[in-house]
């Protein structure tokens, strides 16, 4: 490792083997050769809608690998592709989202490309408006809250664990929506939120 960090620190990564390192390099990689293949396809006619998670790889997939699928919560939003592969979400589903087969585990296509959802994974497939997923993840946390007060409610052991993490992520430009500050207002449980700076947003 030391040849190829250089100046930086070697013990940044100590806690992770070189197979970890390597399984998250593979996730990036894969994540950007997905993107790329998508943007080809929906040259070609074959799909209809396309987001990029270009430069987005290298922190989703350090989420994925310290978040718990099944576990945690997740409410992406559309370029957490490389978060969705390292959690498990494959690619033959990604691309079953892209052509809205009836097999995307998102939401047998129904539901936007991108905009990903796994119930295996407690990933949550969101609204197409810009920033409501935050209120939904909000909302999750929340429900963690009475699920932790109420034990009479029924399956609740497999329902509920007392120290699930509640993600959510967004652009920039979802932060001056309403539903942003909404959610700023009510959260109470540990919800980690994810704000990307692109060197543009797509709304104004």
């Amino acid at each position: 490792m030391k040849a190829v960090l250089k100046d930086r620190e070697a013990h940044a990564f100590a806690d992770l083997s070189r197979d970890q390192l390597l399984a998250v390099h593979r996730c990036m990689l894969l994540s950007r050769k997905l993107d790329d293949k998508e943007i080809q396809l929906k040259g070609q006619s074959q799909i209809f809608f396309q987001i990029s998670g270009a430069g987005h790889e290298a922190v989703l997939a350090a989420a994925g690998v310290t978040l718990k699928p099944g576990y945690d919560w997740f409410f992406p939003y559309y370029r957490d592709r490389a978060l969705c592969l390292q959690i498990g979400i494959t690619p033959y589903e990604m691309l079953l989202a892209a052509v809205g087969a009836k097999d995307d585990p998102a939401s047998g296509g129904r539901q936007m490309p991108s905009h990903w959802g796994h119930p295996k994974f407690n990933v949550v497939s969101g609204s197409s408006p810009t920033g409501t997923q935050v209120l939904h993840a909000v909302g999750a946390a929340e429900a963690g809250v009475i699920y932790s007060r109420v034990p009479q409610i029924p399956d609740r052991a497999s329902r509920y664990h007392d120290d699930e993490i509640t993600y959510v992520s967004l652009g920039e430009g979802a932060t001056s929506e309403g539903e942003f500050w909404e959610a700023l207002n009510v959260k109470r449980r540990p919800t980690s939120a994810r704000a990307t700076v692109p060197h543009w947003c797509t709304r104004m």
